[in-house]
């Protein structure tokens, strides 16, 4: 059985890839699956004046979970076992990490579905994760 890490940002491309691994997990039994969102880093002083460093911890917090709520409801619902991770760094740097630090089999991810040409210019956390990681990736559109 599976090990999956499935990053969400709480958005439709995000869902359709916990959709997707629920209906291929009737073919592919999964062991457990993490749910990882990644807050991109605000410093304290660069984003606003009296601004701690707890209260910044605190909002990239409430901001993971909300990004979590929808996809943890969707495998609590079907009984998959699974965790929520909330980091915060460079989304493809800490999505190929994490998946090293929880053995997982594979990463399952939704994709933006950006055109060849914007995708050429603005890049993508996709396409970051199938350079850095050896691991297979499923990306969902």
């Amino acid at each position: 059985m599976k090990r999956i890490l499935i990053p969400v940002d709480g958005s439709t491309h995000a869902v359709h890839a916990v959709r997707a691994m629920l209906h291929a997990r009737r073919y592919d039994p999964v062991e457990h699956v993490e749910l990882l969102t990644v807050q991109i880093p605000l410093q304290s002083g660069k984003i606003g004046r009296g601004l701690s460093q707890a209260d910044i911890d605190a909002y990239h917090q409430e901001e993971g979970q909300a990004a979590l709520r929808e996809a943890s409801a969707l495998l609590a619902a079907a009984g998959v076992l699974y965790g929520e991770r909330v980091e915060i760094g460079s989304p493809a740097e800490t999505i190929v990490r994490v998946a090293g630090e929880i053995d997982a089999d594979e990463i399952t991810m939704g994709t933006r579905g950006l055109g060849s040409v914007a995708a050429l210019f603005m890049g993508s956390v996709a396409t970051r994760v199938l350079h850095l990681t050896t691991l297979p990736v499923t990306l969902v559109k």
